[in-house]
This record gives C-alpha cells, structure tokens and sequence, in this order.
C-alpha cells in the first residue's frame, strides 16, 4: 500500500501489484548471499521462502522501491561478522517479514538502512518502510557464542518501522538463563536519520541502550 497521512485504521487497498517475472523466490538449501544479491543488482524483487539462511555477506538493496520479503519469518543468520541486510541511500525500499540472527563472529550492526557515511535525507513521499522485523542474538543452543553491537541502525532520513522486536536474550533454548553478559549485544536501534516513525517497536534486555 502506499504511504497515507492523517488517518487510521484497516485500509485493505491495493495500491500497487508487481508480477512475478519482476520477483526471484530464494530457497534457504541452495540460495546463498551471493546467488541472492546477483539478483538483487538486477533490480528484481526478492521473496525469502522459509527457512533459515547462512550469510556471509548482506543482502544489499540499492535499486528505488526494490522489496525484500520474508515468508514464514525467513531467519538471516550472520555467519561471517557481517549485517546480515544493507539498504542504500535509495528511496522506497521496503523489508518486512525477517527474522535477523546473531552469528559467532563479532559483528557491529545485524541491520543497516543507508550509508552511515554519507547520510541521505530521503523522501516523505516515498519513504522506506520496514515491517514485522524480529531480531535476537542469542536464544538457540547454537552458536553458543552469539554477538553483535547494535541490531539495527538506520541512518537515512524518512523510514517507517512498523512493529519491530529485537531481543538479546536472556534465557537459551533449554531453559537456562543468560548470565554474566552472555549473548553481547549492546544497543538494540540509533536512530541517526530525521523524520524516522516507528509503531510497536519493543527492544529487551540490552546492556547499554535499549534504543539510541
């Protein structure tokens, strides 16, 4: 749906349709994030099947309006120290339905919407939108040694967050409890971008900020 302002409510429009010759449908057994992101430098849209998908790189948007979505909260793991997702300075990118997952390597940001370099002020017209976004660093038995700094960081300007948890964990699968700074991760959002709205973001359990 498009972007609507000084309302409320269900709104079940359909604004705009893309066909399928426009959207590549990875598969978490044989899609890596170099198959994925061939893809995405072709401009195609990007439909996650279920699954849970080992990274060793992020899965970069940089083309307007280009869509990243997960079926069955399609899990990312951070398998080599690297986001798991990039979004560029470009506007109207929209990810929904992920689940964004700590690997063992030290990693500084799971997630990262624009260039912490080169801030871009993006577009209240078109602006990028994230929704039903879940991120952890730690939870499963493996890998035991889950970490990362920051969950996600979103440096441009004009994004919406729509309903977004991001847990550091303080129980592991099993049932025992995290103690003594297991699972590090330091701050769950910054927010270094103007005009960002966010609705139903929860964060938990963080050892310095919850959100920035």
């Amino acid at each position: 749906p498009s972007i609507l302002k000084d309302r409320k409510g269900v709104d079940f429009q359909v604004d705009k349709k893309v066909g399928f010759e426009h959207v590549y449908v990875a598969n978490a057994e044989h899609d890596t994030a170099q198959t994925i992101n061939a893809r995405l430098r072709e401009g195609l849209h990007v439909v996650l099947a279920p699954g849970t998908y080992s990274l060793n790189e992020p899965l970069e948007l940089n083309t307007e309006n280009q869509v990243l979505l997960g079926l069955g909260l399609a899990t990312l793991v951070a398998a080599n120290g690297t986001a798991v997702v990039k979004v560029g300075n470009v506007d109207g990118v929209r990810v929904a339905g992920i689940l964004l997952e700590a690997g063992p390597e030290p990693t500084e940001v799971l997630m990262e919407w624009g260039d912490a370099a080169n801030p871009y002020a993006g577009s209240a017209a078109n602006p990028g939108v994230m929704t039903d976004i879940v991120a952890r660093v730690g939870g499963p038995s493996k890998p035991a040694s889950a970490q990362a700094n920051v969950m996600l960081r979103i440096t441009s300007g004009n994004v919406v967050l729509d309903n977004a948890w991001l847990w550091r964990a303080d129980h592991v699968e099993g049932g025992s409890v995290t103690k003594h700074g297991e699972n590090p991760c330091q701050v769950a959002a910054i927010i270094n971008g103007d005009d960002v709205v966010t609705y139903g973001l929860k964060a938990e359990n963080f050892l310095y900020d919850q959100v920035q």
